[in-house]
């Protein structure tokens, strides 16, 4: 198809869309001269087109703000906050005084979604009414564009099904977080009822908690597509963050509190109680990684410590299967690269030219 063909098949898409439902897509930003160009111009061409789209800028130092007024599209707002807010989530709950239409999708700043993206979410809303949210699998790009990657579904979750909160509750215990953020359309009016993203409360992963309230009034659908581009990049805030992060992921509070509000409903298979403190294990083996990166030798001593190495033997001891590859690479990996970093360690306390500096 030439760029002609193209174009005319736009303009018969977007006559067709009228008479349709109003979607509205937030893009909450603070300095993200970098990527907003392209996340806006993979936005406005969706091949959906009755869409207003909300920039809310965080007080941005660089020129992202020039950038969006560049774009000469009615459908484009853009909000400047008064003053800064400390966390992205603080301004995606900014987003939700200026959402007119019936559908709303937070997407980030910095990356790229597919033409038909807001198209195939609408056709599947149309085609499923009891459902409150479409969400969808995604590419893996890096800060060239460049796909390093693909995101899958976990096994018992099929696309292009309704899944109730048990399902994706239970299958998010065993197999952590895997609906895409930047993928996720709602209601809006299902929004409002559970707004807003509560940081204060789940911090990094208040999205899941909202997603996760979300199925508890109606039910998901994930499109097995890769239908949106997430970046992951070294650069990202984000990424420098979880990096060097010494505390629990913010993802254990979520579920440990959704687990306590439904503990009288759902009961927990051992097997999957077990997979899901495998995870918390995992976690606490990071921290001591991070400690050792930043050089808190004592810290690094200390969460050593407070490990609690003799459960998660007898977790092992009583699910072998538990070691499979598959189940817990990621654990072995980071206990190989424990012992390599106490081995270096103390060869390097050991050495006498280090001493000196040890004083």
């Amino acid at each position: 198809m030439n760029n002609d063909e193209e174009k005319q098949d736009g303009d018969m898409i977007g006559n067709s869309q009228k008479n349709e439902p109003l979607v509205s897509i937030c893009i909450p930003v603070y300095n993200g001269e970098k990527t907003i160009r392209r996340t806006i111009e993979s936005v406005i061409n969706q091949t959906y087109k009755n869409l207003e789209i909300i920039v809310v800028d965080n007080c941005s130092k660089d020129s992202t703000v020039k950038i969006v007024q560049e774009f000469n599209d009615p459908r484009i707002r853009l909000i400047l906050n008064d003053i800064h807010v400390h966390c992205a989530e603080y301004n995606w709950n900014r987003c939700f005084p200026y959402v007119k239409g019936e559908y709303m999708a937070f997407f980030h700043a910095d990356d790229t979604y597919t033409p038909s993206m807001v198209f195939r979410q609408i056709e599947t809303f149309k085609k499923f009414p009891q459902v409150g949210g479409i969400f969808t699998m995604g590419n893996r790009i890096n800060e060239m564009d460049e796909i390093v990657g693909k995101y899958q579904l976990p096994p018992g979750i099929v696309g292009m099904k309704p899944h109730s909160f048990p399902t994706i509750f239970l299958t998010t215990l065993q197999y952590s977080d895997f609906l895409l953020c930047p993928s996720a359309m709602l209601r809006t009016k299902l929004y409002e009822r559970l707004l807003p993203f509560r940081y204060d409360q789940f911090g990094s992963a208040s999205d899941l908690d909202m997603w996760l309230r979300a199925e508890e009034s109606a039910p998901l659908i994930i499109l097995d597509e890769p239908l949106m581009n997430y970046r992951v990049s070294q650069m990202q805030e984000t990424y420098q963050i979880n990096l060097l992060k010494t505390t629990e992921a913010d993802f254990f509070k979520v579920m440990d509190f959704h687990i306590e509000q439904n503990k009288k409903s759902i009961v927990l298979e051992n097997r999957v109680k077990n997979r899901y403190e495998l995870f918390r294990f995992e976690d606490q083996l990071n921290c001591a990684l991070s400690y050792i990166h930043k050089g808190e030798i004592k810290n690094f001593r200390m969460q050593l410590k407070i490990i609690p190495w003799h459960k998660y033997l007898e977790i092992y001891l009583r699910d072998p299967q538990l070691l499979h590859p598959r189940i817990s690479r990621g654990i072995f990996g980071r206990l190989c690269r424990l012992s390599m970093e106490i081995l270096h360690t103390a060869f390097w306390f050991t050495n006498p030219e280090n001493s000196r500096v040890r004083r």
